[in-house]
């Protein structure tokens, strides 16, 4: 069985420029970090390093359908991972812009206090399982990790 967390597993097989999505995944990562979402309390990061991570995914599904049904199990098992510090989930926003990303049906933002955190939440049976039953309904995704 191929490691569903492997870069081939998240390929981005084109559609959104890069800059677009690079400055959605940063409103993303803002409104997550400010408070937007389910998570744990503020306080200080409890990694002794202070790193927090941003996890950011923009799934396009294969059958516009699903939307809800995927939102609705991001919402209802991620946020009870116990090494997520902060979760949020929505679908695009209309700005009216024509430089933001608007072709993803779900974005999905995940903190950590650290990266031993963020390695829990990737091997986390509830994760593997979301992936695992929702992977092969997506048409592309576009994943992003970083530290603020």
């Amino acid at each position: 069985m191929p490691n569903p967390f492997s870069d081939a597993c998240y390929p981005y097989h084109g559609g959104m420029h890069r800059s677009s999505a690079a400055a959605f995944l940063l409103c993303l990562s803002i409104c997550a970090c400010r408070g937007a979402g389910v998570g744990r309390d503020e306080g200080p990061a409890a990694s002794s390093s202070g790193m927090r991570l941003q996890h950011v995914v923009l799934v396009d599904l294969a059958d516009d359908a699903d939307i809800a049904a995927m939102r609705a199990d991001s919402d209802r098992m991620l946020p009870g991972i116990p090494s997520v510090r902060r979760y949020v989930c929505g679908t695009p926003f209309e700005t009216g812009r024509p430089n933001v990303a608007k072709d993803y049906d779900l974005g999905i933002v995940v903190e950590f206090d650290s990266p031993d955190d963020y390695k829990a939440y990737l091997e986390h049976p509830v994760h593997v399982e979301l992936v695992r039953t929702w992977k092969p309904r997506w048409r592309r995704s576009y994943i992003v990790d970083f530290a603020p």
